[in-house]
């Protein structure tokens, strides 16, 4: 029996091992990983002895949590390095001795005195996991797209942008923080908004838009003489007295419709200016309720958690909606672009069966919080 758990667990070392490089580019001596590795195992039982930490059953430190504190220890303090540099740190006693009593240390701290939070999911909940299938299988669908169109390959990664972000609140609700899944809801709602207006838009609104860019970035720039010129003369041309309005959403100016209706229907923010070209002026009203929670207020201590769940999940739905309904047409539009061709027409008939997964996991979670 020994000697099969031996081969398991020099199986996960060899894996978890192979898995973080693949992940970070980042790719050590496997021999001097696996000693700090068998080292951290001793330290770790003498450092929860010490400090009289009695573990429950399925508890300790799995195998492939120790290899991966070890792994990215290591990795943070000399992947920088030039190799000879590195591989001399590796020879340092003194090196060794503080990596080993520094990730025990970790260990004990991050995964026995951390203080447990009761979460309304998991990330291996239903909802969680059709939220992350649906990102996951469009990033895969993207990341086919080759070419020289820059407005293609701009897109592409706006696109790849937004679905991260989605991964991520939905990470955030899988840990039990959905006040800040609501905050990054806002942020994703805000792209999801710039994507609708460009996807609308030709090549040159693309280009007046990364044009735009640059204002945002002016400090330290070589060019920041001309970049102000340039802000001075557009915003006076337009109209345009506040400069930050101009600097944050000046570029929908060349949106059609936009100047002409300025100052009347719209204006150079967001719930009148971005948010209502994009369509979405429905939502403000969600939109305004996460604001509310970006600057530490009563709401953030009298709402129930199970309501900020609640309200992130249904946004969160309508946002992917929203975006996946864009992948479709950009899809269409470049198909020629993909690498794989065959797998854009099946994304065409298929990803709306995992947005009704998303929308039946909804109605459950209507159910179970009704009173949310």
């Amino acid at each position: 029996m020994s000697e099969f758990i031996g081969r398991m667990e020099e199986s996960i070392f060899e894996a978890q091992l192979a898995r973080y490089s693949r992940l970070s580019g980042f790719s050590p001596d496997p021999a001097f990983i696996r000693a700090m590795y068998e080292q951290v195992k001793v330290r770790y039982l003498e450092e929860l002895k010490r400090r009289n930490i009695r573990l429950r059953a399925l508890d300790g430190a799995r195998l492939d949590e120790i290899v991966g504190y070890v792994f990215y220890y290591h990795r943070f303090n000399v992947s920088h390095l030039p190799p000879a540099t590195a591989a001399k740190a590796e020879a340092d006693e003194r090196y060794r001795a503080a990596l080993v009593r520094d990730v025990a240390v970790y260990i004990v701290i991050n995964e026995h005195l951390n203080v447990e939070k009761l979460s309304n999911t998991s990330e291996y909940s239903p909802e969680i996991a059709a939220f992350n299938m649906a990102c996951s299988y469009s990033l895969y669908l993207l990341g086919a797209f080759r070419g020289e169109d820059a407005r293609m390959n701009g897109i592409n990664n706006l696109f790849k942008k937004a679905l991260v972000t989605i991964k991520s609140v939905v990470h955030l609700l899988a840990a039990g923080n959905s006040c800040d899944a609501v905050i990054l809801w806002r942020h994703l709602h805000e792209l999801e908004c710039v994507l609708s207006v460009l996807c609308r838009g030709d090549d040159e609104l693309f280009f007046r838009y990364v044009r735009h860019m640059e204002y945002l970035n002016m400090e330290g720039n070589p060019r920041a003489e001309e970049l102000e010129k340039r802000l001075h003369e557009e915003s006076k041309a337009y109209g345009v007295k506040e400069r930050n309005a101009f600097v944050n959403y000046g570029w929908l100016v060349y949106v059609p419709g936009f100047r002409e209706g300025f100052g009347k229907e719209y204006r150079l923010n967001f719930k009148d200016g971005l948010q209502k070209m994009a369509g979405q002026s429905a939502r403000h009203a969600a939109y305004a309720s996460a604001s509310k929670i970006l600057h530490p207020s009563a709401w953030v201590v009298a709402i129930r958690d199970d309501r900020f769940y609640k309200f992130t999940n249904f946004e969160l739905a309508r946002s992917l909606a929203n975006i996946v309904a864009l992948i479709k047409g950009y899809v269409q539009r470049y198909r020629g672009n993909s690498r794989m061709p065959a797998e854009c027409d099946n994304y065409l008939r298929t990803v709306d069966g995992y947005l009704q997964t998303i929308a039946h996991n909804n109605r459950i979670i209507s159910v179970k919080y009704a009173g949310a």
